[in-house]
Parts: structure tokens; C-alpha cells; sequence
């Protein structure tokens, strides 16, 4: 078992314990978070410099940052799901085609065996 950090916005984490072979993806990071902090909370995760920044060092390029990094993260992976599902439409697709074909073929069979 390893342990994963959740990065909740704009501040603060939180703990998941999960198998060694877990994914480890975006909102999620395998950094531990800062230790002996008056608030363990009051911390970002940096994922441009891919680090836990204190919170009261933090400024609005690096929020802004953040949020570009996240948001590219989050549309890439839409982009992928998105072309995922088209493949899966596609197969389906021609599943149903196929389906129908050997259908087509059975019928007439059966009509003449009658």
C-alpha cells in the first residue's frame, strides 16, 4: 500500500491509502505534503515545480499557474475520454452491423427449412 495526496484548491490535501500499482493522476500526487507546519492544511502543491509550497509564501502568479496547469490537465484527459468513447460508438457500431448481418443470414434459412 501506498499513500496519495489529494490537492484540494486553493489550499490543503487530503490522505488516501491505496495498492502500489494505483494510478497515481492529477488531482493526485505522490509529494508528501510539508511537515511541521503550524496548520498542515495551510499548504499548495506547486505542480509546476512539482513541490509543497507553505501557503503564506504563496502569490497570485503561482495560483494563477495552478489553475492553468490543472485546466490543461482536465482537457487533455476530456480530449482523451472523447476519443475513447468515439472508438467504443465506432465498435459498437459495427458490432450491431455484424449482429444484423448474420441475423439477415439465419432468417431466410430458417423461412426455407419451414
Amino acid at each position: 500500500m501506498k499513500k496519495i495526496y489529494k490537492v484540494l484548491y486553493p489550499i490543503g490535501f487530503e490522505v488516501h491509502e491505496v495498492a502500489d500499482d494505483f494510478p497515481t493522476m492529477i488531482p493526485f500526487v505522490e509529494v508528501k505534503p510539508l511537515e511541521g507546519l503550524k496548520n498542515e492544511q495551510s499548504q499548495f502543491y506547486n505542480f509546476a515545480e512539482r513541490k509543497w509550497e507553505e501557503a503564506v509564501t504563496q502569490d497570485y502568479s503561482k495560483r494563477l499557474k495552478l489553475l492553468e496547469t490543472l485546466a490543461e490537465t482536465v482537457q487533455k484527459e476530456n480530449e482523451e475520454l472523447k476519443k475513447a468513447a468515439e472508438e467504443q460508438a465506432i465498435q459498437t457500431t459495427d458490432t450491431q452491423l455484424a449482429i444484423a448481418e448474420v441475423y439477415e443470414m439465419l432468417v431466410p434459412a430458417n423461412k426455407e427449412a419451414k
